[in-house]
Order: structure tokens, then sequence, then C-alpha cells
């Protein structure tokens, strides 16, 4: 019995000699189950394509809608508005896009009166015209260089209505290159084709020449129908002769369509037939051997064990398996090391586990603590300079004292961001700007006739720019409520802060307050005679390392911020 035992124990060293036997028969089960295989990777390269050409096709969806929705918004704006004006809106409309060419308004008796264009256009003539006026709806078009504009160009029309009467058409002019830079360059690999089609066949964009783009597409397809055949997959003759996989994917849905193909992929017809010869010559007795040496010599001392050793690794990972053992039935010595060693670390890590938990967690209430106590000694600060600012002989030193009481109070504020904030390490930048116009507009208004409005993006922002950011903020206030008077016909100043999120990522701060009759002269403390406040805040956009600039007109004054957030930056070492 021991012997047999032995004999088991020691049966990995002889599967070498065993499992040259069994090479046959799983080649041939490999033969068998090739069809399958075959068919798996049919609908695995379909899925690939189909992934790889929706993917791609958001992309191309975001220009087009991006293009439709600017034209739909100016077409509110402009449908009633006098010639001049609505050219001041086309031009400042393109001045802020620069991704656009061009912007324009045409009536439905043809002309164009309304664009950038100083001159007024006729399209009367124009066939593209004529087919929006016969079917007035949202329509993407392909122009040529040198039919109006210099360089090839994608229009993109929207009709402009009133009630159920159509006024005319609002086009909107982005480059054709923008659009086929969006579109990745063929991939020699997959020999990946990518063409955009319009509802009436046009190719707007494709990934080669545009002389060959249409030997790609399938020959027994017409392309004013790929737009009602979108999210479909199939295999069918391009124009060049070759069988190609598809799939037509819907970039904006009943207009444009996003055509995608490849080569089938790899040939495995090497397997697809066997000879059969190999099904006659010691088959029986070498399929039992194979089931015998892969049954008694892997599944019962190798595999069972290894399936036992992987699901407890993947309860480890899942975090099921903390501070347990993993106990394999019998196993040889080789796999009975493998578990000893896993127990082992098992053990270590979980101990090493907890005293990571433990020192973050005591990281996390050390640093809220020393945010805690920074801002109540800011605040005590604060309060001593609103004691001092009492028992002052002149106004010039109680307003000092209330501009440093006042900055001081927004660094409070910043730290009590900080350590009321789950995240520790950065700080809402909605949320202290909100405290932030509470409490200063609160503590300088004094009751005056003043509407104060926010409209505020979220962004997380990290210290080193959050304090710069509220510093500034807190200047800006002060000036707006010292300046904000109230306009001809109203009852009361307002002022607006808003932030939002511009081109490259970057945060843009807009601070207006309205002009007209100016309030109280004492309605805030404002900038010190010497123009300290001015000072601070271009110390404080260099430190955020933005732009400032100031508008005026004769109803309000406006001061934008733009700047870009930043990762952390630790300190330089001073040696």
């Amino acid at each position: 019995m021991m012997n047999s035992f032995k004999w088991v124990r020691s049966l990995p060293a002889q599967l070498v000699g065993l499992l040259s036997l069994a090479l046959l028969p799983l080649g041939l089960i490999s033969v068998m189950q090739s069809e399958d295989l075959f068919e798996e990777a049919r609908l695995l390269n379909k899925a690939n394509l189909k992934s790889l050409t929706k993917e791609i096709a958001l992309a191309e969806s975001a220009l087009i809608k991006e293009a439709f929705g600017a034209a739909q918004a100016i077409g509110s704006v402009v449908k009633f508005t006098q010639v001049e004006r609505c050219r001041r809106i086309m031009n400042d409309f393109v001045d802020v896009h620069p991704q656009f060419l061009f912007a324009g308004y045409t009536e439905t008796d043809g002309f164009m009166r309304c664009s950038t264009a100083d001159a007024e256009i006729d399209l009367r003539e124009d066939q593209r015209f004529r087919d929006a006026m016969a079917a007035p709806d949202r329509q993407i078009s392909y122009r040529a260089a040198g039919t109006l504009f210099e360089n090839p160009a994608v229009v993109a029309n929207e009709p402009v209505y009133e009630g159920e009467q159509l006024l005319g058409f609002v086009s909107v002019v982005f480059p054709h290159a923008l659009a086929t830079r969006l579109i990745p360059a063929p991939d020699q690999t997959t020999d990946l084709r990518l063409v955009t089609v319009t509802i009436d066949g046009t190719l707007l964009a494709t990934s080669v020449a545009e002389e060959s783009a249409s030997d790609y597409l399938p020959r027994d397809i017409a392309p004013e129908t790929f737009v009602g055949r979108s999210d479909t997959t199939f295999e069918a003759v391009a124009n060049n002769g070759t069988t190609r996989v598809y799939s037509i994917q819907s970039a904006v849905p009943g207009t444009v369509a996003l055509v995608g193909s490849w080569l089938p992929g790899s040939s495995m017809g090497g397997l697809s037939s066997a000879n059969p010869l190999l099904l006659l010559a010691f088959p029986v007795l070498m399929w039992i051997a194979g089931i015998g040496v892969a049954y008694f010599g892997v599944q019962r001392l190798v595999i069972r064990h290894i399936a036992k050793l992987r699901s407890a690794m993947r309860k480890y990972a899942l975090g099921e398996l903390q501070g347990g053992r993993l106990e394999l039935d019998n196993p040889p010595e080789e796999l009975k090391d493998t578990e000893r060693a896993f127990n082992r670390m098992v053990l270590f890590l979980a101990q090493a586990d907890a005293q990571q938990h433990q020192d973050l967690r005591d990281k996390e209430v050390l640093l809220k603590e020393v945010h805690h106590r920074v801002k109540n000694n800011l605040q005590l600060i604060a309060s001593i300079m609103n004691m001092q600012s009492r028992s002052a002989q002149t106004g010039e030193a109680r307003h000092m004292l209330a501009g440093l009481q006042r900055r001081v109070r927004g660094l409070a504020m910043l730290h009590r961001t900080l350590y009321t904030s789950p995240d520790t390490t950065t700080i809402d930048s909605r949320e202290m700007i909100a405290s932030l116009v509470q409490d200063l507009v609160g503590s300088l208004l004094d009751n005056r006739k003043v509407t104060v409005e926010t409209d505020l993006l979220s962004a997380h922002l990290y210290p080193d720019q959050a304090v710069p950011l509220s510093m500034l903020l807190a200047e800006a206030l002060t000036n707006a409520v010292k300046y904000a008077g109230i306009p001809e016909g109203e009852d009361t100043a307002w002022i607006k802060v808003t932030t939002r999120e511009i081109e490259n990522e970057q945060i843009e701060l807009i601070m207006q307050n309205s002009r007209g009759t100016r309030l109280a002269e004492d309605i805030a403390p404002g900038n010190e005679p010497n123009g300290l406040g001015i000072r601070l805040m271009k110390a404080f956009v260099s430190q955020l390392e933005g732009r400032d600039s100031v508008e005026e007109t004769e109803d309000v004054y406006t001061y934008r911020l733009a700047f870009t957030p930043r990762d952390f930056e630790p300190p330089a070492h001073v040696s």
C-alpha cells in the first residue's frame, strides 16, 4: 500500500513519458474543435471591428453635433435681428470658436445677408440651397476647395422656424481637415479603412486618399443607404474585389454614418482538415491512454490542486480570504510547499495591509487636525483685527485693518474647506468660491441693494492653486462691491461670479458688476491708497500661471481670469 502511494506521489516524474503518448489524441481533439475556433475567430473579428468603429464614430459625432448645436443656438438669436447686429453675432461666434471657419444665415429668398463675410451672398442658384428648401431639415454637406471656401470644408445647415413657418437656414462651417484628423490613419496590420458617409451618399471624411476611398466600400450596397444600416456588421465584397468585414455605426442619427472595414483576419485553414488515415491508426487505444493519463496524472495530482490555489488567490484578491488558510487535499510535495508559501504570504500581507490602513487613518486624522487648528488660529487673528479696527482712530487705519481681516478670513475659510472635505488633499472650487462669496459679500454689503448671482464649476484644486485663487477672488469681490452701481431704470445693483471650463482644459473665472448710480463710498473698504490690492491680484495671477483681462462697457465691468489646473508640486528642498 505504501509502495503504491509512493508511486502515485512520484507520478509527475513519469508524466513526461506518458504525456508524449497523449499528444496525438490531443491533436485529433484540436482538429475536431477547429470549426468552433474558426467561428469564434470570425465573431471576435466582427466584434472588435464594431467596437473600434463605434469608438471613432463617437469622436466624429461630437464634432458634427457641436456644429449643429452651434447653428441651432445662433438661429434662435439672429432670426429677428437686424443685419449689422446679426453680422456682429456671427463674427463674435467665429472668434470665440476657432474650430469654425464661417457662419451665416440664409433666408428663404436665397440671400445670405448675415454672415461672417463682408458682402451679401446669392445662393438662389446653389443646388444645395434648393435641396434644403425642398426638404427643410438639418443637413451636413461637403464643399470642395474653391467652391465657396479656399480649402475643403464641411457645412452644417440647421433650419430656423418661427412656429411652423420656415424662416431660413443657419450654416456653420468647419475645415474638412478637422473631420479627417479624427479618423486614424490606416493600420497596416489589420488593413482598417474608415469612411464617413452622409444620408445622400456623400463621402465626408476618409482614412485613405479620397480618390481610393470608394474602393473599400461594399460593391452591392448603395452609399446613400448606409445611414439606414447603422449598428450592423457583415461580410461583403468591396468595389476593389476583396472580401472585407464591415461595421456601420451612426455618427449622427439619421444624418451621418461611419463605415469601418478590414480583412477577415488570419487564416486557420491549415487545421480545418485532417488526414483520414490518422483516424484509423491506433485511435481507440491512444484515446483511452490520453484520457487515463489526463485524469490520473494531471487532473488528480496537478490540475485540481492548481485550480484550488487559483480560487484561493482570486478570493484573496477580492478580499474574501483575509486571515484564511489554503488547505489542499493530499497534494504532491511540490504543491504542499506552494500551499505553505501561500499561507505565509497571506499572513504577512494581511498584517502589512492592516498596518497600512492604520497609518493612513493616523495621517488623515493628523492632517484634518492641522487644518482645523490653522483655521481656528486664523479666525482668532481676524477677531483680534476686528477688535483693533474698532479702536482705530482714522478711517485709513480702519480700512487697512478691514482689508487684512478680509484676507485672513479667506485663508481661514480655505482651511475649513480642507478639514471638512472627505478629500484632504484637494479643494472643490465650487464649494470654496460659494462660501467665500457668501462670507465676504455678506460682510461688505451691509444690507445694501446689491444682488449677487453665482454659476460655478466644480473642479478639484490643490492648495498651491486654491490659496492664490481665493485671495484673488477676495480682492476682486471687494472691487466689485465697491464699484457696483444701480443701472438706469433698475432699483438694485448686481454682481455675478461665474466659473467655467474653456479650451485646453482651462478654468475661467468671470467677475462682473453693474455700473450706474454709485452706492455709498463706505460700502466697502476698497483697495488701499497705495494700490496694494491691485499688486496682490497681479501676484496671485502670476502664482496661478494664468492670464487676466478687463472689459468695460457703459453698463458692465468684467474681470476675467483663465488658468490651467495643475498637479501638486512638492516644495523644493532648500540646502
